[in-house]
């Protein structure tokens, strides 16, 4: 009886990290085409970068104020670059560029495309080298990123689809770049994005006032609330937490082989919700992405261990 309990508590944590791997796994996939179908409807760009770093940094002021004296001088610094490479800088990049491509692009050339920039950053800066499975998985990527820009290039899905394009990448390499400092820096995530959601919001807060195209005086109000509730709260603050949980509860590498599914739900819900065609090559180009995220995130056989175990083995053959 003890023991099933045990077993019960212990499957509980993991049960709940998969839901909430999953769910961050949803709501990343479906943003591009929810923001993208207002976009092109209601809203401008402008409005949908307020509601998501607004509300968002609104959330975040509370935990900011209650952990500053924990917070270093050179973090309080940071902020501001790093408000860039994972707020407002790589949320505009995507936010903006849906005007030119659709969803499934930005699904597959955002998330999916981030490990390759991580790599190859890591390496320029860190001299990290990357091991021989999740090179494998990178090239296939890198594979599926260029069907998706001959795509692209040949009109198969917009005209302006290879300016959306460039700036999905663009939006991926900043965040890669922002996941790089803050795991080479040990920065506590939470506090990280706390800081890079209040700093985005004092800059996007001002700038919408005074310099941004608005249409949130004409734009329905459940719009506008739907708006804000999807942008600050769920993508904002849900997913990011939903993420963390996810990674303490099942491990980094599960989540990133779960976040392989991104690319394809993202091509779903873009045929489903903007009603984007999505052309033969650009499934291939979705496929193979997904594929090579989730050969880059499969754990590495541990060798070491594997050849201890057959050492202890022949040891206790050569003492019977």
């Amino acid at each position: 009886m003890t023991t099933n309990i045990a077993m019960f508590s212990q499957r509980k944590p993991e049960a709940l990290g998969y839901f909430a791997a999953l769910t961050a796994v949803f709501i990343t996939a479906i943003y591009p085409a929810l923001t993208r179908l207002s976009v092109t409807t209601t809203l401008t760009p402008a409005d949908l970068l307020l509601f998501r770093l607004g509300g968002s940094g609104l959330i975040f002021t509370p935990f900011l104020i209650m952990h500053a004296h924990k917070i270093p001088k050179a973090d309080w610094l940071a902020s501001l670059p790093l408000s860039f490479l994972h707020g407002w800088g790589m949320a505009g990049c995507v936010v903006f560029g849906l005007q030119f491509a659709p969803a499934s692009h930005a699904a597959a050339l955002g998330p999916g495309a981030i490990a390759a920039w991580i790599a190859l950053f890591g390496f320029i800066a860190y001299g990290v080298h990357v091991q021989s499975r999740k090179l494998a998985g990178i090239s296939v990527i890198v594979v599926g990123v260029g069907l998706i820009l001959v795509a692209s290039y040949r009109g198969l899905s917009l005209p302006t689809a290879m300016m959306g394009d460039i700036m999905f990448l663009l939006a991926s390499a900043l965040g890669a770049s922002y996941l790089v400092y803050i795991q080479r820096r040990r920065l506590n995530p939470v506090i990280a994005a706390a800081l890079v959601c209040v700093a985005s919001a004092m800059i996007v807060v001002p700038w919408h006032h005074y310099f941004a195209t608005s249409a949130i005086a004409t734009a329905p109000v459940r719009e506008i609330v739907w708006q804000l509730l999807f942008q600050g709260v769920l993508v904002g603050c849900c997913a990011f937490f939903a993420l963390n949980y996810a990674t303490l509860a099942i491990g980094s590498q599960t989540v990133g082989v779960l976040s392989a599914l991104v690319p394809v739900i993202g091509a779903l819900c873009s045929m489903l919700i903007t009603r984007d065609a999505v052309s033969s090559l650009e499934w291939t180009a979705v496929v193979v992405i997904s594929l090579g995220v989730g050969i880059a995130s499969l754990p590495v056989r541990a060798v070491i261990p594997e050849a201890r175990s057959r050492h202890f083995d022949r040891s206790a053959q050569s003492a019977d």
